[in-house]
């Protein structure tokens, strides 16, 4: 199949090698077994495999291989691990129970112990004692060691006595850690229990005990593909084989576990069999034991690169429906290095072309929307400020409005909120949750406490569950019995719902929790609790019903131990992933891990390797995903080490092994969007963005924007068209609203408005009673200045009528813009004294007065439009000499020079010149001439054909008003009403001409702060 015949799959090449038929393993297991053992003989015998699901399968075959019409009676088959906790007699206790335990002994020993610091290693500490015992390391002798390695870090040569603290307790626990060691096996002893590693140790004892008494009596073992051997099984291993009650088979190949190999994942059973002195046999079933099917077999690989993580489980169903078409009868694993990754693999799976799969590895509990809303839950709780006095208990603690809005926008309680609004006995409570959000927003809320949000969610029951306040783990408990139970009504009626099943498994969660901690007289307090929960949580899983032996398999890499399939299709092929970082999980050192032969890194690494290796050995068909670099982050980018060993070792021993390098992509289809094609190879499709964004001016738009005109023109909507058509056409023809959030910094607008507010709360007094204002009022206002201004913080638009905001943290850079602000209130009232002193009283006639007039203009198509202009006047004035001059307060740069559009004595432009300007430029102080052009021009409307119009420069050293210089307008004799009209014709043209399209700015830099830069791609 080519790159091109088929945008919905990937090529597979038709050319390439088909491989013979194989028998998996297990299956020339299950006829050795049926073919060395009789009737009698085969019961008897204890068949031990990797895996669970390797038992299943095993099982299968022994069914299969049995002779038609004949009865056979099947061996005891079972995990390695659960035949081990058989064999120890024992019942493995669970963690949080064995934490608890844990806690006791040491607090025999320590009284002082903290539980929330306990917490924090408890479980690590849990897992180096089970590494010890199941690797059969000396306790004695490595505790020792230990201490003493613990003794050369606090060696002080000097003799002053170190005194009592935090650093000696710490190193007098690892002193008492045999103790505690001690004391908590004989705890688990005397009741019956133990922890996994224990089992092994146990186990081993056990069995070692029942070959000294009577070997008869010990069944004839066999063990099936096992990978990495801990130091207990190989000596249970060791114990059968010199009785002659084992037998041993590994499923290996000479690639990696020839001597001269450097690959790491043959490591491991060179030491097993040094170690059990195994002979060739005990590495495979052929001839010379260890098969070499990665080195001769023929098969095609193919390394796919997807963009990001999500685009994995699309290729997966598309991988899975291309083999099963190619090969109808061919078994097909999908394998998840990264378990998140199930959702998007069964959702990718198309229906049509798979329509049975079986899922191994179950859904992780944490991967559940469920998981989601409760880690919300905790951030909102965890991250809360107190406000107040000190102490645990006390203070007003207050919400961060990103992590509410987060929790109430969680897809659980807005179903909820939908399953609520259609009660009409609970009319009261409808809208309850988007209410909140709206308030938030409105009163720019950016801390909220638990009063105010309880007043805002009308005391709903949800509302007073999710924000009472938690002091321990009973505060938890409670609210998460609560939040199930308002839930659990949504699903009554829904038996089928994987949600309900959400919220019952939780509910078990934390009610083994809250038993486990009920009967302790210290409770945990809520990190602790929340530590404990989430390990709960990550151990649980939601089992998937579906057939065993599937043809169609999605599971984990652990799980496909022993297993073999035709098709492979592994995602997630990148580094951290495949393999797993090199992290330290325990707390002893290194050395320590080492010289008592407890695992490390390397053999996790090691095991790995192996798990991916042994998948290849029989695989005719090999897919690994992977994600492209530059992707999701660096390390996201960067291929497995695996597929660099496939290229650069396996390939050149194999010669008929053929590795293609593919990547994915996004392509359109009649159906709409595919995942697919072969970008290196040209895929036909393949879409790309070019050019840019126009919209052309049909005669709908055309009406739009001629509406607009007629209803209102302002400054502000004539720069928007001539800076940014687009932008305008968003804004004022489409109305698209701009999503409104809680701004945590004073923003231009905030600061400008308040400023705004301030100066009109100043004057207006004075407007009211017609009085001028002298330098003595002015001198009087200075000590109001503060609190105006934090009041003009406060509202939305500077108008007392509107919804109060939150007042803003007086911190940070919000408390040196509070500074900035008196300094331009207080700089502008002493530049406005120098001006009453030279020009006389200052006579304001009007404050935020609204202003508007109507010109008609003639367009070039020959209509006549009645253009209304509007605008609001911050200040209008009274001059000695009778003209009125409105000022416009700037709390931005405002520079003299650019309100000239003729520019200085160097570059001076001709009137003609200038009037281009204002009707083509942007900015370069274009769009204040405007401005200020169009206020003038309102008042001549009125009757004040000698008005002004200036700026007052708030930022300015020296904020006296500024002018616009609108000579160019009169140069020669003409009226400046007329002018004006031939200027807004000029402009008019320009909006209704339908040749000039609606397009985007080529300036960049006004598109940093516009709120539609995401529609329009920049």
């Amino acid at each position: 199949m080519s790159s091109s015949a088929s945008a919905a799959t990937l090529p597979f090449s038709a050319s390439a090698p088909h491989a013979t038929a194989l028998q998996p393993f297990l299956r020339q297991a299950a006829q050795d077994l049926l073919g060395r053992f009789s009737g009698n003989e085969l019961s008897d015998l204890v068949v031990v495999v990797p895996t669970r699901r390797a038992v299943v399968y095993l099982k299968n075959e022994l069914a299969l291989a049995a002779p038609k019409g004949e009865a056979i009676w099947s061996p005891r088959v079972a995990s390695m691990e659960d035949y081990m906790v058989e064999l120890a007699g024992v019942q493995v206790e669970e963690p949080i129970a064995l934490q608890l335990m844990l806690f006791d002994i040491l607090r025999e020993l320590d009284p002082k112990l903290d539980f929330d610091l306990f917490t924090g290693w408890s479980r690590l500490l849990l897992d180096d004692f089970s590494a010890l015992d199941q690797n059969l390391a000396d306790p004695a002798g490595l505790f020792e060691y230990l201490s003493e390695a613990k003794a050369l870090e606090r060696w002080d040569l000097t003799d002053t006595p170190t005194p009592a603290s935090a650093t000696a307790a710490w190193f007098r626990f690892w002193d008492d850690l045999e103790k505690v060691y001690r004391r908590l096996r004989r705890r688990l002893k005397d009741q019956a229990l133990a922890y996994p590693g224990l089992a092994y140790r146990l186990a081993v004892d056990h069995m070692q005990k029942r070959l000294q008494d009577d070997p008869t009596q010990v069944p004839q073992h066999i063990f099936l593909g096992l990978g990495t051997l801990s130091r207990a099984e190989q000596y249970l291993i060791r114990l059968l084989l010199k009785q002659a009650k084992a037998e041993v088979r590994f499923d290996t190949d000479r690639f990696y576990l020839d001597g001269e190999s450097p690959n790491r994942a043959g490591l491991p059973f060179r030491r097993i069999a040094d170690y059990l002195d195994l002979g060739p046999a005990a590495f495979g079933f052929a001839e010379t034991g260890s098969e070499d099917l990665l080195r001769t077999l023929p098969r095609q690989i193919r390394m796919i690169g997807v963009a990001n993580n999500s685009m994995q489980g699309k290729v997966a169903g598309q991988l899975v429906a291309e083999g099963l078409h190619t090969a109808p009868n061919a078994s097909v694993a999908v394998v998840l290095p990264d378990e998140t990754l199930l959702l998007p693999v069964l959702h990718g799976l198309p229906p049509e072309q798979v329509p049975q799969f079986n899922v191994t590895m179950g859904l992780s509990f944490r991967s559940t929307p469920l998981f989601n809303l409760i880690d919300l839950l905790f951030e909102v709780h965890l991250t809360g400020v107190r406000e107040g006095e000190t102490g645990p208990d006390y203070g007003v603690r207050r919400y961060h409005h990103l992590t509410v809005t987060k929790l109430l926008a969680h897809p659980f309680l807005r179903r909820y909120e939908q399953w609520l609004d259609h009660q009409p006995e609970l009319q009261q409570f409808h809208g309850v949750l988007d209410d909140i959000c709206r308030q938030i927003v409105k009163r720019n809320a950016v801390l909220l406490s638990e009063d105010e949000l309880r007043d805002l969610g009308r005391h709903h029951p949800l509302v007073e569950a999710l924000f009472r306040p938690w002091r321990n783990c009973d505060d938890v408990v409670r609210a998460c019995y609560e939040v199930i139970d308002l839930l659990r009504d949504v699903y009554r009626q829904e038996h089928t719902a994987i949600e309900a099943e959400y919220l019952y498994l939780f509910y078990t969660l934390v009610r083994q929790l809250d038993s486990a901690f009920d009967c302790r007289e210290q409770r945990p307090s809520v990190r602790s609790f929340r530590r404990f929960l989430y390990e709960q949580m990550g151990r649980t899983r939601l089992p998937f019903s579906g057939e065993p032996i599937a043809q169609v398999q999605v599971m984990g890499l652990l799980e496909t131990r022993a297993l073999d399939f035709d098709h492979i299709i592994i995602l997630s092929c990148n580094e951290n992933i495949l393999p797993a970082p090199k992290r330290n999980t325990s707390l002893f050192p290194y050395d320590v891990l080492t010289k008592y032969g407890m695992p490390t890194y390397a053999e996790h690494e090691a095991a790995t390797s192996h798990q991916f290796w042994r998948l290849l050995q029989r695989a005719k068909r090999v897919d690994l995903v992977h994600i492209l670099p530059g992707s999701e982050g660096v390390q996201a980018g960067e291929r497995s080490r695996f597929l660099l060993q496939i290229e650069n070792d396996l390939k050149i021993q194999n010669p008929n092994l053929e590795v293609l390098d593919l990547t994915a992509s996004a392509t359109v289809t009649p159906e709409g969007f595919e995942v697919g094609g072969e970008i290196a190879r040209g895929s036909e499709g393949n879409q790309k963005y070019e050019g840019d964004l126009v919209l052309e001016k049909d005669w709908e738009m055309l009406g739009a924007i001629r509406g607009l005109l007629e209803r209102g023109l302002s400054a502000s909507g004539l720069n928007q068209f001539l800076t940014c058509s687009l932008q305008f056409y968003f804004s004022r023809v489409a109305k698209f609203q701009e999503q409104e959030t809680v701004a945590e910094d004073l923003g231009a607008d905030v600061f400008g408005t308040a400023v705004h507010y301030v100066l009109e709360e100043l004057m207006r007094p004075y407007v009211t009673a017609g009085r001028a204002i002298g330098a003595d009022d002015v001198e009087s206002w200075k000590p109001r200045v503060a609190d105006l201004l934090e009041r003009g913080l406060a509202l939305d638009d500077g108008s007392e009528t509107t919804t109060p905001r939150q007042q803003l943290p007086d911190e940070g850079l919000n408390h040196v813009l509070r500074g900035v602000g008196r300094h331009l209130v207080q700089r502008y009232l002493d530049s406005l004294i120098a001006q009453i002193h030279t020009d006389g009283p200052l006579k304001v006639v009007g404050l935020e007065e609204q202003l508007h007039g109507t010109v008609f203009v003639e367009t070039k198509a020959g209509d006549r439009v009645a253009v209304r202009l509007i605008g609001f006047a911050d200040r209008i004035d009274e001059l000695p000499d009778g003209r009125r001059r409105i000022i416009d307060y700037k709390t931005g740069s405002v520079h003299a020079a650019s309100l000239n559009l003729m520019g200085g004595s160097r570059s001076k432009r001709t009137p003609q010149e200038a009037m281009e300007r204002m009707v083509t430029e942007a900015g370069g102080g274009a769009d204040k001439v405007r401005q200020l052009w169009l206020y003038r021009l309102m008042l001549a409307q009125r009757g004040y054909a000698a008005a002004d119009a200036a700026i007052v420069p708030l930022r300015s050293p020296d904020p006296t008003p500024l002018s616009a210089d609108l000579g160019f307008l009169t140069a020669e004799g003409q009226l400046f009403e007329e002018t004006s009209q031939q200027v807004l014709t000029r402009l008019v043209d320009r909006m209704l001409d339908p040749k000039e399209p609606i397009r985007k700015t080529d300036d960049l830099n006004v598109c940093q702060w516009c709120p539609y830069k995401g529609i329009c791609a920049r």
